[in-house]
């Protein structure tokens, strides 16, 4: 793992088991920290993934361009939702975007 941000330390982390008990184990400090936040990236794209905009037929190249712009839609909506104080769901942000 390579990292400029976090120093070359090993860290103590509670791993759940199988059985339903907790172990102590040593990982890399990039690797806790990538542990904590990595909920929103998860987040967003099952978000992003909601209302797929590709098709079986389509180019490759296509599926690259629609990822991506699905991507960017879901990152403006949850811009847009940290300003307004009601949310408003994703279908509801699509569609006048996709009408505009």
């Amino acid at each position: 793992m390579l990292s400029n941000y976090h120093e070359a330390k090993y860290s103590k982390v509670n791993r759940t088991m199988n059985d339903g008990s907790k172990e102590e184990f040593e990982c890399p400090g990039a690797i806790e920290f990538y542990n904590k936040v990595m909920g929103g990236v998860d987040l967003a794209v099952q978000m992003a993934n909601v209302y797929e905009l590709d098709r079986k037929s389509c180019k490759y190249w296509k599926k690259y361009f629609f990822l991506l712009l699905m991507s960017s839609v879901v990152n403006s909506w949850i811009a847009y939702c940290e300003l307004k104080p009601r949310k408003t769901p994703l279908l509801n942000f699509i569609a006048p975007l996709a009408e505009a």
